[in-house]
């Protein structure tokens, strides 16, 4: 016992050391691994148009120099224009600090006077609280001195150069660095592609060449996507800001492009710096409900056009997770950590996906349901959260037809309460209780108005009254007779189903019942508590042309084994079908174990198949009394009992 308790310790003691040291290596190598980021990142931007270039039969070394001559030129008229625009925004700041204070002054007014008028107790104009502070005494108000303290100039002036030319230095060698990173990544990416699955080991060369692609696919397409969106939003910001009157609209278009790189806050901040300035360069409402127009038409194009139009898809990270990373990625690398944090989120997704042991990344970080919906349906039930349950269901329903929700979702979950229940993990109050909330939800499915009868259910009343009509022909009746065996033929056909042995074979009856029931058959299920007294004259009233047995395994299997010996004693000459739900996997064993003339379905879609079967059957002949005929009718052909799959 205490050989697990170590073992089960050391599993999550080693993990959790490497993600320590792996944190403390990433902060304190950030100088040399943001520039590796940025470059990594930039070549995957700029690749798409290398490969471009070298297909139109451009040599590898003259594409990489053009694509990076072509990006930085970019990037550095950017830069260059918004420095521009900030000297010339640097000299009006007075003039918009004078606008803000009299627009604010404005305000404060505006504000006093409405919380004096919902008061009605200001103080009167000659009251002696407003006025200054008089002298008493008569006795001048004593004046405080000043102090003077002299600073060299030029001791300030050296140190701020200094300070400025060092950042500058270190900035410029910084984009000298990414450069020739980006140009050595892109000229030499086939080469370093293969040292990594190398390194990674040539046992895991299928693993690693996966993890590569969907980590190439989805960063790539998120970037080029991202890039081109933002571009876009950057271009109509500064277009729009130019039109309105905003000054400076061209560097507020590069920083609204640059800023959404930052997810969810960056798109806040660039709107709100230049509102605030269409609020300083005049004292009226016209330009900045404009400007603010402006950003909301242009967010509502960009989330519900562009960008369903251009991702597709999602790069499979939930929005905590995002934000939870740019924070993450902020505290670790600072301004530049906001700008990489959702695709090195992407790229950590990536690897927990494909290598087992960091799996617990792709739980953390993913956007897929960690549960499947039988799974979760379940637990709301465990937790006893009925309500939550109720809208899954619906949600289900609303995308699914009902036969599919029940073998899905609301079946499976049965058995995994009735599993649970049998292993005695369950308190009983706690079964009860998701047992109500089971049978409440299967009451609500029935109650909801049936879809129109479909087009194979049309076809499969027309196949069954052109068989009739056919063999009465064939058989020299004549044409009165022939309307009333296709009436015969169409008409409901009596159908059964019986529990097994628990409530959850009970429950899985009442669903059987509503998806069977259709105008061309008749369902009714029978409780657990009619079924306790003698059960052979209780079969033998039954006057049904089919019995569905339900069973929930595991332990109802073999009480419907016993069930239907005993309906095949009573009425040797009955449909009788064996509801094993959720016995796919080993449909085959337990058919042959079976026995009893039964046809073994694991799924309420192929009980509904064999009913469809035994409706689109033709009669041997018309001529036979009705009760033969309903016994042709109820038994096809020995090899479609026997196969599901078979079509007639």
């Amino acid at each position: 016992m205490a050989n697990n308790t170590t073992t089960t310790e050391s599993h999550w003691i080693l993990p959790l050391a490497s993600i320590v040291v792996v944190v403390a290596a990433l902060h304190f190598a950030k100088a040399l691994l943001i520039p590796l980021t940025l470059a990594a990142l930039l070549s995957f931007l700029l690749s798409p148009v290398c490969d471009w270039l070298e297909q139109r039969r451009l040599a590898r070394i003259p594409a990489v120099l053009g694509t990076a001559l072509l990006g930085f030129v970019i990037l550095g008229f950017g830069a260059w224009a918004a420095t521009r625009q900030v000297s010339q925004l640097v000299p009006m700041i007075p003039e918009y600090s004078r606008n803000v204070e009299q627009r604010l002054g404005q305000l404060n007014v505006n504000v006093v006077s409405i919380l004096q008028r919902l008061t009605r107790s200001g103080p009167e104009p000659d009251d002696d609280r407003t006025q200054p502070d008089r002298v008493v005494d008569g006795s001048e108000p004593e004046k405080q001195s000043d102090s003077v303290q002299v600073v060299s100039a030029l001791a300030g002036s050296l140190e701020s150069y200094s300070g400025m030319f060092g950042t500058l230095l270190e900035i410029l060698g910084t984009i000298g660095i990414i450069i020739v990173l980006v140009i050595f990544f892109m000229a030499r990416r086939e080469d370093l592609r293969d040292r990594f699955i190398h390194l990674m080991g040539e046992n895991n060369l299928t693993l690693t060449t996966r993890m590569l692609e969907d980590a190439n696919t989805r960063v790539r397409r998120y970037i080029s996507m991202l890039f081109l969106i933002n571009a876009t939003f950057g271009i109509g910001v500064g277009v729009g800001l130019f039109f309105i009157g905003v000054p400076s609209a061209l560097l507020w278009g590069i920083v609204a492009a640059t800023l959404r790189f930052v997810p969810y806050i960056g798109p806040w901040v660039a709107a709100a710096l230049p509102i605030g300035l269409s609020f300083a360069i005049t004292t009226g409402w016209t330009i900045p409900l404009l400007t603010i127009g402006l950003f909301v038409v242009l967010e509502l194009l960009s989330n519900n056009v562009m960008e369903p139009l251009l991702y597709g898809r999602n790069t499979g990270v939930s929005a905590v997770a995002v934000l939870v990373a740019a924070l993450f990625w902020m505290w670790l690398w600072g301004p530049i950590g906001l700008l990489l944090a959702t695709p090195l989120t992407v790229c950590v997704l990536v690897v927990g996906k494909h290598i087992p042991r960091l799996s617990f990344f792709e739980t953390l970080l993913g956007s897929d349901p960690v549960f499947e919906p039988k799974t979760r349906i379940y637990q709301r039930l465990l937790a006893g959260d009925q309500a939550e349950a109720e809208e899954l269901v619906k949600g289900f329903l609303k995308r699914q037809p009902l036969l599919e929700v029940y073998d899905s979702v609301l079946l499976p979950a049965i058995v995994i309460n009735e599993k649970h229940w049998q292993l005695e993990e369950l308190f009983e109050d706690r079964y009860r209780c998701i047992m109500r909330c089971f049978r409440e939800m299967i009451g609500d499915c029935g109650d909801r108005p049936r879809p129109p009868l479909a087009n194979e259910d049309a076809n499969v009343i027309a196949v069954a009254t052109d068989a009739a009509t056919g063999e009465a022909a064939e058989s020299g009746v004549g044409n009165d007779n022939a309307p009333r065996a296709a009436e015969h033929v169409a008409s409901p056909l009596d159908v059964v189903c019986l529990p097994a042995h628990t409530e959850s074979d009970e429950l899985t009856a009442l669903m059987l019942v509503q998806v069977l029931t259709t105008p061309e058959t008749s369902a009714r299920s029978v409780s657990i508590e009619s079924l306790a007294g003698d059960l052979a004259e209780r079969i033998a009233a039954e006057k049904a042309d089919v019995i569905c047995v339900c069973a929930t395994p595991p332990v109802s299997v073999m009480h419907a084994r016993n069930l239907c010996k005993q309906i095949r004693d009573q009425l040797p000459h009955v449909k009788l079908i064996a509801c094993l739900w959720d016995t796919s996997d080993a449909l085959d064993a337990t058919t042959e174990r079976f026995g009893h003339d039964a046809v073994v379905v694991a799924t309420m879609a192929e009980a509904q198949e064999q009913i469809r079967q035994l409706i689109t059957a033709p009669s041997a002949t018309t001529e036979q009394p009705a009760e033969i005929k309903r016994d042709r009718i109820a038994r096809p052909p020995a090899d479609a009992l026997r196969d599901p799959l078979v079509s007639v």
